[in-house]
């Protein structure tokens, strides 16, 4: 019986209790990938699981302000700060300025910061394939679409939850 096979879908690690529940399937999920490319990231260029995530967030929207990268990280903007402070010190993101607002720093990678948010790109476009060795073209693509539309439902009722919650607080 093969790694992959030898669990039924309620017996697999970390499953039991969930009632078909999606979120801890999710999470489960997310949370093994997220680890397995962190432990990499700390281990090839010493970065902390925030670190990585920055170096990762930043390849893909600088120049960004910390408030934003907060935003998009979905995390506490001191969090991001002190972790920025330390790539700058390992001179991997440099702070300009906002052409918009000269106040606000602006975030970008340094040279060296894009050369290593490359490798960890490529690494993770590696695990993305052993993870989705064995389904077809097809399967991957509907994969993909579900995960959209729930990322957008869960969104949704994340922006419902807050709506309900400031009518609540009106009454």
């Amino acid at each position: 019986m093969s790694e992959d096979t030898q669990y039924s879908t309620t017996e697999a690690p970390g499953v039991h209790g969930q009632d078909g529940l999606l979120a801890p399937k999710v999470a489960t999920l997310s949370k093994a990938m997220m680890r397995a490319a962190q432990l990499h990231a700390r281990s090839r260029f010493g970065l902390s699981q925030m670190e990585w995530q920055i170096v990762m967030l930043l390849a893909v929207f600088q120049p960004v302000a910390i408030r934003r990268l907060a935003d998009i990280a979905m995390a506490d903007a001191a969090q991001i700060s002190r972790a920025v402070a330390a790539l700058a010190r390992k001179q991997l993101v440099e702070r300009g300025t906002s052409a918009r607002d000269g106040r606000q720093a602006a975030l970008s990678l340094t040279q060296q910061g894009t050369d290593i948010a490359l490798l960890l790109r490529q690494l993770s476009w590696q695990r993305n394939a052993r993870l989705l060795e064995g389904f077809s073209p097809q399967q991957t693509a509907g994969l993909f679409d579900m995960l959209d539309v729930l990322i957008a439902r869960a969104m949704r009722e994340e922006t419902d939850n807050t709506d309900r919650g400031a009518d609540s607080e009106q009454e």
